[in-house]
């Protein structure tokens, strides 16, 4: 027998594609240097696919080729509840005395000074969070996330962070400084009193209205916070940024195009420059300049159309009952001369002497047996699928001679990911249109509430990635899915053949925010084609139980896209359940309508999880009908 024949070739084009950095890849497509470091930079640094997006779209940007370094920043911002009720403050605010200068940013408490970045240095973020997520577990059990409502001169209310937590965090933002040097960039921590303002530069005579309204904003037992880098292009940080209500299609060549959720930015004097409502301002989505209807937009935060880069989540805090109390303190006048910027507000604090130490108000300590934040499981079912959408989809979309893809229905995808065989779709389909849209609504709306994401785990089908994908662009997050066989749905649905999956590896080529060096609890091979209902339920609890006992000691909310009955084998044994019978299963899947999200909740006391009603509302429409999520606790 012959002897195997020399290897002359040492590695496969997807090895060597795979191991390409998303600039070389942009560079293959045919994109400039500057042009590709600057479309990361803006989309923060997020993959090959939202940066060639960045760039597809704004083609007529005239500014495209400005090379002027991003303005970075970094905030520590309040998540959950707080978030919450601090976004109906903002909103109520602004209903009862107008806008002030408070309202140009989302609430957030400032940790450092604007900075630049060149864009060929943006990957030094990354490594800035890592030593921030170093630092964060070395942090001792500090307790109670101390806050004190403070007004000054009737023109400034805010909440002051109290120690101990201000000294780490001064602490934590001097290593940060550290590492920023080491590659050559120059960022100042914020070494004054740490603050955050509610409400600045406002009418005097809206000061007791808006001071009542900050007493009534009761700060939760339980803080959840999050340090954000954030990046603006500074040539905007004057201009209003302008949210789209509603729909335009231009009717002059003049004019912009408007899409509802959008934003355009403009110069703030176009309110006098205009005399019949029409403004001239800038696409946020394209850079194309041109006239828009002012009544089809509303006034927003800057912050609306910054880049979150990365983030890391606080240990656990709770606020304790805070004791508003309201104080004054004198100011350097100069401060707060013209429009300014209240992040560099505060002049240094008393040096922690006993003195200044009363300045503050008293907190109350929390009850001894008081915890750490209750964790959230999420479970997400994916968003319509083609196969149930259309008959024979796949016959219709595919040319039997050739495989070339074919859009027969507006609700068909534009364009099909590249497979070694694309009658892998037959068993592994994409999402329609409508999933998609159904799962970046799904998104948007976890943000809204303010619902922070930590961890997430993701079925292997294509539609569960897809829906996870737009899922967390929407919502802003940049924490990339973990693909787990465990999570793919009961192979009872499959015999005799199953799905093909795309891999993790071909998955992140092609521009989706896969963890590829994720090593899986259980991989597919190995789950038993014969499995009953009562092994697929303790299959997917045995990898949940396993999620959670990893993630315990960093905490933080964990968020599984998978299937319909994904929801209740998910979660069903968490709370003490036996698995329910076949009949009951199916009995339960016919419940659980595209997108629909159960949410479980850690109890302290038992060691086990109740389920709670969902964060966010129902999505209703057509064939997606109205979803009960306590028929889960049948």
């Amino acid at each position: 027998m012959a002897g195997i024949p020399p290897r002359t070739r040492s590695r496969s084009s997807n090895a060597s594609w795979k191991e390409r950095s998303p600039l070389e890849i942009l560079l293959h497509m045919g994109f400039s240097k500057e042009r590709a470091e600057k479309a990361l930079a803006v989309t923060g640094n997020n993959g090959v696919h939202i940066a060639s997006d960045w760039l597809l779209s704004h083609v007529n940007d005239p500014h495209l080729d400005d090379l002027e370094a991003q303005e970075y920043i970094i905030y520590l911002c309040p998540c959950g509840d707080f978030l919450k009720r601090l976004g109906i403050y903002w909103e109520t605010s602004m209903q009862s005395c107008g806008w002030n200068a408070a309202h140009i940013y989302h609430p957030h408490i400032t940790l450092c000074s604007f900075f630049k970045l060149p864009n060929n240095k943006v990957s030094v973020i990354d490594s800035v969070i890592t030593c921030i997520k170093q630092e964060l577990l070395q942090w001792p059990a500090l307790g109670t996330f101390k806050l004190e409502l403070f007004t000054q001169s009737k023109n400034f209310i805010g909440y002051f962070v109290l120690s101990p937590y201000h000294q780490f965090i001064e602490k934590l933002m001097i290593r940060v400084h550290h590492e920023f040097s080491k590659a050559g960039i120059e960022m100042k921590p914020q070494m004054k009193q740490l603050h955050m303002t509610l409400a600045f530069q406002y009418d005097q005579i809206n000061h007791d209205v808006l001071m009542k309204l900050a007493q009534e904003l009761t700060v939760p037992l339980q803080t959840e916070w999050e340090i954000k880098v954030f990046s603006r292009n500074p040539a905007l940080k004057s201009s209003e940024v302008r949210k789209i209500i509603k729909r335009y299609k231009p009717q002059q060549d003049d004019e912009l195009e408007l899409q509802e959720g959008d934003y355009v930015h403009m110069d703030p004097e176009e309110h006098e420059r205009s005399p019949d409502g029409w403004f001239k301002g800038t696409s946020w989505r394209t850079g194309v300049s041109g006239f828009f209807p002012g009544n089809f937009t509303t006034r927003c935060s800057q912050m609306d159309i910054w880049t979150v880069h990365r983030s890391a989540s606080l240990p656990n805090t709770s606020s304790g009952n805070v004791q508003v109390d309201v104080h004054e303190r004198n100011l350097d006048s100069g401060i707060l001369n013209g429009i300014g910027d209240y992040d560099n507000l505060w002049v240094a604090s008393s040096n922690g002497t006993a003195e200044g130490e009363q300045m503050y108000a008293k907190v109350k300590k929390p009850p001894k047996n008081f915890g750490s934040e209750p964790r959230r499981l999420f479970v997400v079912r994916h968003g319509e699928r083609c196969d149930f959408a259309f008959k024979n989809w796949f016959e219709r979309c595919f040319d039997a001679k050739t495989d070339v893809y074919t859009r027969f229905n507006l609700n068909c995808p534009k364009q099909m990911i590249p497979r070694a065989n694309c009658k892998d779709f037959i068993k592994d389909c994409p999402l329609t249109v409508i999933g998609r849209e159904q799962a970046r609504l799904t998104g948007e709306s976890l943000r809204e509430t303010g619902q922070s994401i930590s961890y997430i785990y993701c079925s292997p089908a294509l539609r569960c990635v897809e829906t996870a994908q737009e899922i967390m662009t929407a919502y802003g997050s940049h924490v990339k899915m973990c693909i787990e066989p465990s999570l793919f749905e009961w192979l009872g649905w499959y015999k005799p053949i199953l799905p093909i999956f795309i891999t993790p590896e071909e998955l992140e080529v092609h521009g989706f925010a896969v963890d590829s060096s994720y090593t899986p609890y259980v991989q597919f091979e190995s789950i038993p084609m014969t499995e009953s209902v009562g092994e697929y339920y303790r299959r997917s609890h045995s990898f949940v139980n396993s999620v959670l006992k990893k993630h315990k000691v960093a905490g933080g909310n964990i968020l599984l896209v998978a299937h319909s009955g994904s929801l209740d084998s998910c979660t069903r044994q968490l709370r003490g359940k036996a698995v329910r019978n076949q009949e009951e299963f199916r009995n339960i899947v016919k419940g659980c309508p595209y997108c629909c999200l159960c949410m479980a909740v850690e109890d302290f006391s038992s060691s086990k999880w109740n389920l709670a009603e969902p964060p966010i509302p129902q999505l209703t429409h057509g064939t997606n009908k109205e979803y009960k999520w306590d028929l889960l606790m049948s």
